[in-house]
């Protein structure tokens, strides 16, 4: 057998047959086989999955739970499907997904064929969104080709869909039990350690988005929810960066900052103010047992500029040491912060800049100096103000030993 199809169906008796003739539209010198689990749907998709059985039934593998599993973990699921899988490559599409293309199975099974060294590969599908009627592309300005390791944690370009995925059988088997709380990303990461990853930029598959009770909506809605969404992917993260022997890590930091972004604009907006973002930090700290405390310190470092109180609140911390104070940049953001000092009647002793100086040499007569030309000492007081280039800076800084940077 060339191909196994995995399918997952709970109540989808109003799309399922889309999805099903979409495995049998298949056209090719490819063998497939097609298997369902059903997880105790009521609602009549069961009847047609016997249907289906009797036009094909040396296609159809029907697995049917007279009791819901998924609450029970779908990781036995999903194993249950892998090892009565008899093809060399597994195809996955859920009950509420359908291909729209008849050669998919065909393209994609002579891609791995050729290329050995592929462990997975995507296609580009159509998100249709049901009550408003409309579609959109899933990912959009990604060629296809060889996904890079940035992209392959941190997707950027729209998520890989799942009725995309087409890998090899024997490394979904050899698949560690990772704890997770997205499975598509733990087959994503999971793969780039067995193999390359590639995209095909080409609409094969529509996947159905629905807007009650959806995952975004939920993590929105529920804060707890949303914690222990952050402690899993966190955890999960931890035992992968080990497995992976640290291949990823750089972009894993990355990974770890967009959670916290999700999260802090979900419960407490982007632009919170510096009290409720040290609230939002605290919360995320005490969920993961403060593993990862360094991490939560420079998110707050170079993230803290987008409260919206941050330049009054910073001010204030700045009236304790008026005679060292040096803003580092001369942008925008520096001269909203020189505004603020000016409300209070303070000026700084100057502009310090990551280049050697040049003219002008002031700035509304304030002096400006290269990072070079500055020493570090116990009285200078370093705001670093500027968004674009802020981790940089404040690596430099650090590097540089400057104690007192304020934030």
């Amino acid at each position: 057998m060339d191909i196994s199809i995995i399918c997952l169906t709970y109540n989808h008796k109003k799309y399922i047959r889309e999805t099903l003739d979409g495995f049998f539209m298949q056209k090719g010198e490819v063998e497939y086989e097609v298997l369902v689990h059903d997880d105790a749907s009521l609602d009549g998709t069961i009847e047609i999955l016997k249907e289906y059985k009797g036009k094909y039934p040396d296609k159809v593998t029907l697995i049917l739970q007279k009791e819901n599993q998924y609450p029970k973990g779908i990781k036995k699921i999903l194993k249950r499907m892998y090892s009565l899988a008899k093809g060399k490559y597994l195809a996955v599409c859920e009950g509420d997904d359908f291909w729209v293309y008849d050669h998919k199975l065909q393209k994609q099974f002579e891609l791995m064929e050729k290329n050995p060294n592929i462990a997975l590969c995507y296609h580009n599908a159509l998100v249709y969104q049901e009550e408003s009627d409309t579609l959109k592309l899933n990912v959009n300005g990604q060629p296809s080709g060889y996904i890079e390791d940035g992209d392959i944690i941190n997707v950027k370009r729209g998520w890989y869909p799942t009725a995309s995925i087409f890998c090899r059988t024997e490394y979904m088997r050899e698949m560690p039990d990772f704890c997770a709380s997205t499975d598509d990303e733990v087959c994503r990461t999971y793969m780039a350690c067995r193999g390359d990853l590639y995209y095909i930029n080409r609409v094969w598959s529509v996947y159905r988005e629905f807007t009650d009770g959806g995952w975004n909506t939920r993590y929105y809605q529920n804060k707890e929810l949303a914690l222990n969404h952050f402690r899993d992917t966190v955890k999960y993260f931890s035992d992968f960066n080990r497995y992976s022997n640290g291949r990823f890590q750089e972009h894993i930091k990355e990974r770890i900052f967009l959670g916290i972004h999700k999260f802090r604009d979900a419960h407490y907006g982007m632009d919170c103010p510096k009290d409720e973002l040290r609230r939002c930090l605290n919360e995320l700290r005490n969920v993961t047992r403060h593993v990862l405390d360094a991490v939560f310190d420079e998110y707050y470092e170079i993230y803290v500029i987008n409260c919206k109180d941050y330049y009054r609140a910073t001010v204030e911390e700045c009236l304790k040491n008026e005679e060292g104070l040096y803003l580092y940049g001369t942008g925008v953001e520096a001269l909203k912060a020189l505004a603020e000092l000016d409300r209070y009647h303070m000026r700084p002793r100057g502009f310090i800049i990551s280049e050697s100086r040049k003219s002008p040499s002031t700035l509304l007569g304030i002096p400006i100096c290269g990072i070079d030309e500055c020493t570090a000492n116990e009285d200078k007081m370093i705001w670093p103000c500027l968004i674009n280039g802020r981790e940089e800076v404040l690596k430099l800084l650090h590097l540089r030993k400057y104690k007192r940077i304020v934030l």
